[in-house]
């Protein structure tokens, strides 16, 4: 509006003297010759003969100075602010900077001050140098400063963090009565762990078999653990899963349920309580398992291979129904069982398939853990995910699924005192 303002006051100032100011009279004599204007002549031809250019007279403009208040309009104080801050920065940047002192220096320097604080001792009597209150606080003080460093250098107590995995102490594991001695180790050869059991009895019969559901070819499966709890055995292991085929024969307990050809080693347990093994299943096996029961024959075992015999290892075969050969990627759990002497056995339960625990071994592998352990007779049953080892009402090692596999029969140790009566022989397929 200033603006505004002030070109119309302008206008209206300047309007009157841009008008054509009228000729003023002047006393000139009156001009002759060719000085003299023609007549009928215009005036600008006779100024433009005589050689005088027309004159403009250009308009004056005359300004006023704006009076205060109206027409001054100062500047924003924000750009005032914004050059003050701007001299300031160059003023201050034309001197030397110096450095900041570090946040250690600062700190050491506002320790100085704090302990330079002169402490003022409370109103109250003075204690005297030689009294016994003297030297009660001299002793306190003596006995605070011999315990700070203690205390205050005392290393945290590490705690070591709980294995995932079972772990047994030697002779942790055993049992003994006047008719079973069993000792189970754990032992831990570099990437392989494994269950040693050293069993001795003194009745044949104290080499026992269950089935699930306590019947040969029930329909359901069990545990391990289940089916021991109801028989309360010292040491128990899965047997050859004689339900997962239909093949062999099987005699339990001295009784007769299956007399069908084979291909699978059959291990032999007598009246006696010894081992051995069948291997070539030409024959026809009903007449076989005739054979078997006729001499009394306590148990049979459908599985193999043969590891072990005479003290000295098998050759195995190499063509079977499980693989045999000596190949790191045929490491799995195993079971076995093998005989050291008279009514003295040995089984080997290895774990596997766990990382950083037990990987397993092949059969070669555990063919050579019966001889260096002094088998005279060893003989391989079913492994895998079934392979669990029972000890006085728990398993102990560690099945490689994490649960127990439900399998159809288990061999098992328990004391003479424990012997079922014996039942009648059921008819065989």
């Amino acid at each position: 509006m200033d603006r505004l303002d002030r070109t119309q006051r302008r206008r209206r100032y300047d309007a009157p003297r841009e008008q054509e100011a009228p000729a003023p009279v002047t006393d000139a004599p009156r001009r002759t010759g060719d000085d003299a204007p023609r007549r009928g002549e215009r005036p600008e031809r006779a100024e433009r003969r005589l050689g005088h250019r027309p004159t403009q007279s250009l308009p004056k403009r005359h300004y006023e100075l704006p009076k205060p208040g109206v027409h001054f309009n100062p500047r924003p104080p924000a750009l005032v602010a914004a050059c003050v801050l701007l001299v300031l920065f160059f003023a201050q940047g034309s001197g030397p900077v110096q450095d900041l002192p570090a946040v250690s220096e600062r700190y050491a320097s506002w320790l100085k001050s704090q302990n330079t604080v002169v402490v003022q001792p409370l109103p109250g009597p003075t204690v005297e140098p030689e009294s016994t209150l003297a030297a009660i606080l001299a002793e306190a003080e003596s006995g605070l400063e011999r315990e700070l460093p203690t205390s205050a250098t005392a290393a945290p107590v590490a705690t070591e963090a709980p294995s995932p995995y079972k772990h047994y102490e030697p002779g942790e594991l055993s049992y003994e009565s006047d008719s079973l001695t069993v000792t189970v180790e754990q032992i831990q050869e570099e990437d392989v762990t494994y269950f040693l059991a050293d069993i001795r009895v003194s009745d044949p019969r104290q080499l026992r078999t269950a089935f699930a559901g306590e019947k040969y070819g029930n329909a359901a499966y069990e545990s391990v653990s289940d089916i021991a709890d109801r028989h309360q055995p010292v040491i128990a292991a899965n047997a050859d899963f004689y339900k997962y085929h239909t093949n062999g024969i099987i005699l339990r307990n001295g009784e007769l349920y299956r007399k069908q050809n084979s291909t699978r080693h059959l291990l032999i347990i007598d009246s006696e309580g010894n081992m051995s093994a069948l291997t070539d299943r030409r024959e026809k096996q009903g007449l076989v398992a005739n054979e078997l029961a006729e001499a009394g024959t306590w148990q049979t075992f459908e599985f193999g291979p043969v590891l072990v015999e005479d003290g000295e290892a098998v050759e195995l075969p190499k063509s079977f129904f499980i693989r045999t050969a000596d190949d790191p990627a045929y490491r799995e759990p195993r079971t076995a069982i093998g005989q050291i002497g008279p009514l003295h056995y040995i089984m080997i339960v290895v774990d596997g398939r766990r990382e950083g625990y037990s990987e397993g071994v092949t059969l070669p592998e555990l063919q050579q853990l019966f001889l260096k352990h002094g088998a005279q007779f060893a003989f391989n049953l079913d492994g895998g995910g079934s392979t669990t080892l029972y000890f006085e009402g728990e398993v102990i090692n560690m099945p490689s699924s994490g649960d127990e596999r439900r399998v159809s029969d288990i061999v098992m140790f328990v004391d003479a005192d424990d012997l079922p009566e014996e039942e009648g022989a059921q008819d065989a397929e």
